[in-house]
């Protein structure tokens, strides 16, 4: 199962900082969570109102892990230190 999920920050956001601290923290659930691989973070290249600032994929296992991936405790601190900077989010799931 693929999991995407697009991230738009608020104006003055640090998108440097926050694109790095969430590569170092998929790279930490890549090495803790067998069932999920591939981790991979995209930078929006156009700017515009519409678009998000940052897509991130991962591939699990199924989507029965789904709730084990969302619910890990570094899912969870990366959630928590980006909240007050988050304008928008969308998930995407598929097979």
């Amino acid at each position: 199962m693929t999991h995407c999920v697009l991230l738009k920050f608020k104006p003055g956001t640090d998108l440097d900082a926050v694109e790095a601290s969430i590569r170092e923290t998929y790279e930490k659930l890549d090495q803790l969570l067998p069932f999920l691989t591939d981790p991979v973070v995209f930078r929006n290249c156009v700017d515009r109102d519409s678009n998000a600032d940052l897509m991130a994929v991962v591939q699990l296992d199924s989507s029965e892990h789904l709730n084990d991936y969302l619910t890990h405790p570094l899912h969870i601190q990366m959630a928590q230190d980006f909240k007050d900077a988050l304008a928008a989010r969308t998930s995407f799931d598929h097979n």
